[in-house]
């Protein structure tokens, strides 16, 4: 593998200095779509009226065909150009901000989330699979770190952004500033053509019975996860749901491991350190995003803490994501290998969430140190994961690379935050009282899971590298 970005013929492509800040704008504001809205939903309801049902879908909706569309976009892009699949995922995910901006009812507002989602599924699986493709060695280890360092700056300051922007003009404002960051994207697109025209497209068919089954399972997953949460995990409409999405998973499968051009390639699942990647990535979500999206409502029952004051709190969680990124790679640059990196990675994790949820019971003052070692655990992986899984694969295959573990990614963060939410509601409580000790005990349980998993991805990381390689092969 070389180690700089020069393409075939030598020359430097044009715009390709461009690629990589064209593809930050667009990943910055993906999670503000889902803070903005998410913070936003007692203003939005005060302009359109309570509704529980259009308030819930305005917020999962979005999450919803994102989770759906990543794997389509990115096997898609391998076929059609990145270029133009992430042209027509940015103006998708542009016109359902345009039309969440100007939408006056829910059904005008929820659709266009369901829109925006869509589109939004292009920017995490196409982005990251230009980037792969556009960059090489320490160039492309940079490139994700300061990916990943951007992705944490979203998360750890955009619900305090949105918040300000709904105060100083209401919900509108928030899908307006969305709308500039994309016409922004889209703006640079142009300049970026020339820069990803070497690209190598796969000659095949678009799989169109393996993307339907794909997206009826994910939402009939999801859904049933949702509902679980909500109607209690023995209910008949979650038990439906489940088997129904598990059905047509199993119908996905075979119909992948048939046709000549899958959507998803079994060869890409049997590869051990592809999927020992996609592993990594499953523990983040088993801790690091429940921790995001329960503390605070920890802080608030247990402690009386403000929203404002428990989403400060947060920080000493998110603000170490800011640095870590890039701190990672500069120590793959250095030498450190990207595998114990990650090892290290998914032990701060697990680590640093058990001693959160041990300290509890004692108060706010002993958590601060072990969410940081949380944060930092998140942050040493963050984009790092992603470029060591793409690099692994053949470049006219990193759509699909970048869109599975996207799936994974979503797909572990709904089943996290279902399961965690139903204990924690269960065992904890809500933003008017809560339990220390409880939060203790389902917090030290379920980090089991997430070691369990960890512990899977570092046995396939060995076993890939104690594998024999053919001659030709070189590790990446």
């Amino acid at each position: 593998m070389t180690t700089d970005d020069s393409r075939p013929g030598g020359a430097r492509s044009p715009g390709l200095g461009l690629v990589l800040p064209v593809i930050v704008v667009a990943v910055f504001t993906v999670p503000l779509s889902v803070s903005g809205t998410a913070v936003s939903l007692g203003d939005i309801a005060d302009d359109l009226g309570p509704s529980s049902l259009g308030e819930q879908w305005a917020l999962n909706g979005f999450t919803l065909t994102f989770a759906c569309s990543t794997l389509v976009w990115g096997s898609l892009a391998d076929i059609v150009g990145r270029w133009r699949s992430l042209m027509t995922g940015l103006l998708t995910f542009g016109a359902g901000s345009a039309v969440s901006l100007v939408a006056g009812n829910y059904p005008v507002l929820d659709s266009a989330r369901l829109l925006a989602g869509a589109g939004a599924g292009a920017v995490f699986s196409v982005g990251t699979a230009m980037l792969s493709s556009v960059h090489t060695g320490e160039h492309r280890t940079r490139a994700f770190a300061l990916l990943g360092s951007v992705a944490g700056l979203s998360l750890a300051f955009g619900p305090i952004l949105c918040g300000l922007l709904t105060e100083a003009g209401g919900w509108r404002l928030v899908y307006g500033f969305q709308l500039c960051c994309l016409a922004l994207a889209c703006a640079g697109m142009p300049l970026i053509r020339r820069a990803t025209a070497h690209e190598r497209r796969r000659a095949v068919r678009i799989d169109t019975a393996g993307g339907l089954l794909f997206c009826a399972a994910t939402t009939l997953l999801l859904g049933g996860m949702a509902l679980g949460s909500q109607t209690g995990w023995t209910s008949l409409p979650f038990l439906l749901c489940t088997a129904a999405g598990l059905g047509c998973y199993g119908l996905f499968a075979r119909t992948e491991a048939r046709v000549p051009s899958p959507l998803l390639s079994p060869r890409t699942l049997r590869d051990a350190r592809f999927t020992s990647m996609t592993l990594v990535v499953a523990v983040s979500s088993f801790t690091f995003t429940n921790a995001v999206a329960y503390l605070p409502v920890f802080f608030q029952g247990a402690h009386g803490f403000s929203p404002g004051v428990s989403g400060a709190f947060l920080m000493f969680l998110t603000v170490p994501v800011l640095v870590a990124p890039l701190i990672a790679g500069r120590l793959v640059a250095g030498g450190t290998p990207a595998d114990r990196i990650l090892v290290w990675s998914m032990a701060l994790l697990v680590v640093g969430l058990v001693v959160t949820g041990a300290l509890a019971p004692l108060g706010l003052a002993w958590m601060a140190a072990p969410m940081a070692v949380v944060g930092v655990g998140f942050g040493l992986q963050a984009g790092l994961v992603d470029g060591e899984a793409l690099a692994r694969l053949p470049e006219n295959e990193a759509g699909m690379a970048a869109g599975w573990v996207n799936t994974v990614r979503l797909g572990s963060e709904a089943v996290g935050v279902s399961l965690f939410g139903s204990l924690f509601a269960s065992f904890v409580g809500d933003t008017t009282h809560g339990s220390p000790q409880g939060f203790a005990a389902i917090t030290i349980g379920s980090t089991v899971l997430a070691a369990l998993v960890g512990a899977a991805s570092i046995a396939l990381m060995r076993r890939d590298r104690l594998a024999p390689k053919p001659p030709h092969e070189t590790t990446p």
